[in-house]
Formats: structure tokens, C-alpha cells, sequence
């Protein structure tokens, strides 16, 4: 591990002066982002798993980068790290089980084949029962359940995920007195892969963080394939009750279901890291622009095809940290009007835990925080001429990114938000936030070379996902460029963003 870091810092050390681009803006060095992701994806990191000794190693990389580069710690004794209070739940995947009970018979089914118990708050994991109510899916459950006063006794059935609906539903559900959620995934790839990215362990945060989506105490269960089709035979469904496309009454299905849930709990040891660049401005320097990024991925797991288990998360989000560095290092020399924060959250892969504990208690106070930019969306392998600006649409933040982009020559497209990333917990409590997606436009590509690009290089959430010295890294290089334009524009703005709708609340 010792000569890893040494070579990884040798090359940093060797590095040219970069050419400065278009504009103001520095230059983002390329060859420090292939460095940085080559020791953050390596095996012997393990595939950084929140709360593991691989991430350890990650935070402390991040953090000796960070001082190599004269950049200060943002945490409240100087240094670079930011406790965060988490917990472990391992799933006892022999006792939990679900009992689905219709007209005198009971079918049961297992944990981690025919379903896999959500994520949650401390008090998720918990058993469950109640009659089966069903409220189609997430965009019309609201309404379908209007009707119903008390929720007492009843287990509610969804079909798909809650995404952003969540933020409004589930704290009603409690409030009415749900007993617990069933997600239905009738697709088998779909549902595998959800199974995949949850594993063995359910990580929440040990402090009160408000945030129904991802810490919610209420028990949530996703079923599989078997265990949907179980839930819903033989109930009296309009043909396209299940396509989200008419308003929908919530339907009695006419069967119990009861969840027995048996977990075993250990104190987990994570930390954010952060820090700051002070902005030139003395007027304005008291305000923040954050970048942010998750240096977590999935750590072990089940085996790839050829019996590789680390998913070493080259793409999410080695990447989006190696970038991060480079930002820092781009803006040391020439910082903006407003100070830069710098966050690389931990436990994003398990739920947002990181970032939901930084807006709970955040080192920057989140009114002093001007725009949040976060890089989470994988290592595109050719420079994209268009993006997606994901909550965009819910502040002025997203028509400067657009601006941006225009700018030099790429287009942007705010678009609404959704709790998938590290943006979430900021928007969600009234800070403007983009979460940067690039699109499918391709510098001199057209579909057929970008296909086989995805194809080469796409290896989402899968042992796969690893770091290559053939790897083309142009592409997040670009990403990287945006993303320091759209903060510099932020950062030496007159005027702050500010939000033009309230997200999820």
C-alpha cells in the first residue's frame, strides 16, 4: 500500500504546468485525475466500501492530496475530517422472511432471493404485518390513499420505487400509522440489481437527520419477481392499473403479509472529508460554493463472472473524487469572490448518509452556502458536448450552469431532481444544487462509435468497474471543466442563486 501511494504521488509530482484554457477559468490536469483514480479504484482499497479499511485508506488519501496541495481542512479543529455517527444492521437473511396469507394459505419467501429489506432509519428494521392495500405507483399513491383516514393495520403497496415522492409520502404514511412498505420490482434484472447495490448490511445514521427518503423509520421491504406476482395474483386490477397512467383508488388486495426482520448492529467508524479554499472577495468570502463528490463505493460482494468480487468503483466515483482534487488544484492559485468548500462524503452508495449528516450539521451553515455542485455520474469516455443538470429546474443555479455551457459551445438541460445523489439532502432544504449528468452528445462521435464506447467501458455497480491505463480520459477532463466553470460563475456572481420551487417538501 505504502509504494502504491508513493508512485501515485511521484506521478502527481512529475506533472507538467497545465495549459490554461478559454476564458479565466485554469486549467484541469488530466494526469492528475488518471493518478488520483488509479490508487482510489485499486484492489488492495477493496472497493471502499462505507465504514471499511479500504475507504479509511481513500479518506486519508483524499485528506494527504488535499495537504500536499496547501489547501486548509474545513472541520471545526483545522483537519479534514468530519465524524459521522453510523450504524451497521446485518441482515440475518435465515430469519427474515415474508408470510404472504390468502383465503386460509400462507406462502413464504426468503430474504435476499425473493426480497431484500430497504434502507432505512434505526427504526426500519423492525418486524411488520397487515392487510395488503394496494396504491399503484408513487406518482398517484397520494392521491389513492386520500380516501383512506388511518393506516392502522395496513401494509402499503407500491409499485416501482418512491424516488423524490418519498419526501412527502412517507412521512404521512407514519403519520397515519402504516405499519410498513412493500416495493414491487416485478423485473428480475431490475430487482438483482437492487439486490446487488443493498448487499448484505444496511448502514443509517446515529443522529436525528430528517430525511424520509433514505433514514426514514418506517420498514420497507423491496420484493422481487415471485414475491410481487404473490401480492397481487388473483386481485381485481383494471387492465392498466399498473402503467401509472389514470388516477387510481387504493384497493384492499385481500391478503395479510407479515415480514419478520432480524438484523445484528455494530457501531461503524466513517467520516466525511472537507476543505476549503477562502475566497478573494472579503465582502463575500463568508459564503460558500460547495463541490461535491462520494469517495465510498460497494466494497465486496457477490462474484462476477470471473470470480472477481471487488468492485472497485473506478467510474462511481473515483472518478468524481480524482476530479474534485483537480478542481482544488485548478482554484488554489486563483480562488473566486466566494470561498470554495470541498466535499467528499462517505456512505452515498448506502443511502446519502454522508451528505444527509453534513445538512443536518453542516460545517459551512447551509445559509452561508451559495451552490452546490456535485459530480456523481460515472466516467464518460469521450468529452460530452451535452449534459443534464439534474434540480436545475428548481433554482436560478440551473440557467447559470446552462449559461456555462453555452458559453463554450455544449448544451445544458435543467431538469428536475431526484434523491439518486449528494445534491439531494442540500435541495431538499432549500439550497440551489446541480447535480452534473453528461448527455449522450459526443465530441466527433456519432451512435455507432458511441455505443461501442458504452459498451468497452459501462460496467455500472459491477467488479468490472476498473481502473485501465487504456482508459480515455478526455472525457473527464471536460467533466471536470464544466463543473469548475459553472463554480467559478457562481462564486464571483453579484448576486447568489437562489431557489425558484421548494423540492420534495
Amino acid at each position: 500500500m505504502r509504494r502504491l501511494l508513493r508512485t501515485s504521488l511521484a506521478l502527481l509530482a512529475a506533472l507538467a504546468a497545465p495549459v490554461p484554457l478559454r476564458g479565466q477559468a485554469p486549467a484541469i490536469d488530466t494526469l492528475a485525475i488518471r493518478a488520483h483514480t488509479r490508487y482510489l479504484a485499486d484492489d488492495r482499497l477493496e472497493g471502499r466500501g462505507t465504514g471499511s479499511r479500504g475507504e479509511r485508506l481513500a479518506a486519508l488519501y483524499i485528506a494527504d492530496q488535499l495537504a500536499r496541495l496547501g489547501i486548509p481542512g474545513a472541520a471545526p479543529d483545522g483537519g479534514y475530517f468530519q465524524p459521522v455517527p453510523l450504524r451497521e444492521a446485518t441482515i440475518d437473511h435465515d430469519a427474515t422472511r415474508v408470510v404472504v396469507s390468502r383465503g386460509g394459505r400462507d406462502a413464504a419467501f426468503e430474504s435476499g432471493r425473493h426480497f431484500v429489506v430497504d434502507i432505512g432509519g434505526a427504526g426500519a428494521y423492525r418486524d411488520f404485518s397487515g392487510d395488503a392495500l394496494f396504491a399503484g405507483t408513487a406518482g398517484l399513491a397520494h392521491d389513492a390513499l386520500a380516501d383512506f383516514g388511518s393506516l392502522e393495520g395496513r401494509v402499503v403497496v407500491v409499485l416501482g420505487t418512491l424516488g423524490a415522492e418519498a419526501q412527502t409520502l412517507v412521512p404521512d404514511w407514519i403519520r397515519r400509522g402504516a405499519e410498513g412498505v412493500i416495493l414491487l420490482i416485478p423485473d428480475a434484472e431490475r430487482f438483482r440489481l437492487v439486490e446487488r447495490s443493498r448487499g448484505d448490511t444496511r448502514l443509517f445514521v446515529d443522529a436525528p437527520v430528517d430525511d424520509p427518503v433514505w433514514q426514514a423509520d418506517l420498514p420497507v421491504l423491496i420484493a422481487g419477481p415471485e414475491l410481487a406476482a404473490a401480492i397481487l395474483a388473483g386481485a381485481p386490477l383494471a387492465p392498466d392499473a399498473l402503467d401509472g397512467s389514470r388516477p387510481f383508488h387504493a384497493l384492499d388486495l385481500g391478503r395479510r403479509i407479515a415480514a419478520t426482520i432480524r438484523t445484528s448492529v455494530r457501531d461503524v467508524t466513517a467520516a466525511n472529508v472537507a476543505a476549503m479554499i477562502p475566497g478573494r472577495d472579503p465582502a463575500r468570502r463568508d459564503e460558500v460554493v460547495a463541490f461535491t463528490a462520494h469517495y465510498d463505493h460497494l466494497g465486496i460482494g457477490a462474484p462476477g463472472p470471473d470470480g472477481d468480487s471487488i468492485y472497485n468503483g473506478f467510474s462511481d466515483n473515483a472518478a468524481g473524487t480524482a476530479m474534485l482534487l483537480a478542481i482544488a488544484e485548478a482554484l488554489r492559485d486563483a480562488p473566486p469572490a466566494r470561498s470554495v468548500l470541498f466535499l467528499f462524503f462517505t456512505g452515498e452508495e448506502k443511502g446519502l448518509l454522508g451528505s444527509s449528516y453534513y445538512a443536518s450539521a453542516p460545517l459551512v451553515s447551509l445559509e452561508r452556502t451559495a451552490a452546490v455542485i456535485n459530480l456523481d455520474a460515472g466516467a464518460p469516455p469521450a468529452p460530452p458536448t451535452s449534459w443534464r443538470l439534474a434540480g436545475g429546474s428548481a433554482s436560478t443555479l440551473g440557467d447559470l450552469a446552462a449559461r456555462v455551457a453555452a458559453e463554450n459551445g455544449w448544451t445544458a438541460r435543467p431538469s428536475d431532481a431526484s434523491p439518486n445523489s449528494d445534491h439531494w439532502p442540500f435541495l431538499s432544504r432549500g439550497v440551489p444544487a446541480v447535480f452534473l449528468i453528461p448527455g449522450q452528445d459526443w465530441e466527433g462521435m456519432g451512435k455507432e462509435e458511441r455505443e461501442a464506447l458504452h459498451l468497452r467501458w459501462d460496467r455500472y455497480h459491477q467488479p468490472g468497474d476498473e481502473w485501465a491505463p487504456d482508459f480515455p480520459f478526455q472525457g473527464l477532463r471536460r467533466y471536470a471543466e464544466l463543473a469548475l466553470r459553472i463554480g467559478i460563475a457562481a462564486a464571483d456572481a453579484d448576486e447568489r442563486p437562489r431557489m425558484l420551487t421548494p423540492v420534495g417538501r
